[in-house]
């Protein structure tokens, strides 16, 4: 795990950032076309934030989504859990990673799936988090997981809202 975080660390931030989306993007596709028709035939819809989007406008969706949601996922997800975890307990980073991601995705209830998606997109953020911490602090990490979270967001967002 320490190798793969020094190698995606050694990035300059906007390579970083290309990565890391890459690497959410991958997944995303993975789940959209596999295993979201699979789940959806064995156990019906799988729910998600997208079930609200009828319900607000768009400039409240992007506000939502795209700022609120990553700094506060980032700040309790990312920030705190890590930081609490590598300060007061000797767990391995590994075991850190995730329980953060562990967290991060049990309070993503809409369904099983959207558990397990959201898990596995935590532990790209919090492997994110940590090589970004250990470049440059956790400030800086704070802060580049938070941009990367909301890009990610906007992204997957704009996708349902417009049902492209």
């Amino acid at each position: 795990m320490q190798k793969l975080i020094n190698k995606i660390a050694s990035y300059n931030t906007i390579t970083f950032l290309i990565i890391i989306l890459g690497m959410l993007f991958v997944f995303y596709a993975f789940c959209l076309f596999v295993i979201e028709p699979w789940y959806e035939n064995l156990f019906g819809p799988i729910g998600g934030p997208s079930d609200y989007f009828d319900y607000m406008s768009l400039h409240v969706l992007l506000i939502i989504s795209v700022l609120i949601a990553p700094l506060m996922e980032t700040l309790v997800f990312q920030f705190l859990v890590i930081y609490l975890l590598l300060r007061f307990t000797r767990f391995p980073l590994w075991i850190v990673i995730c329980i953060s991601a562990l967290i991060f995705g049990i309070l993503h209830t809409y369904s099983v799936f959207y558990v397990f998606y959201a898990f596995v997109g935590g532990i790209i953020f919090a492997v994110a988090f940590v090589a970004c911490k250990q470049k440059r602090g956790y400030f800086y990490a704070f802060w580049v997981v938070a941009l990367i979270h909301g890009l990610y967001n906007a992204i997957i967002m704009l996708r349902w809202y417009f049902y492209l």
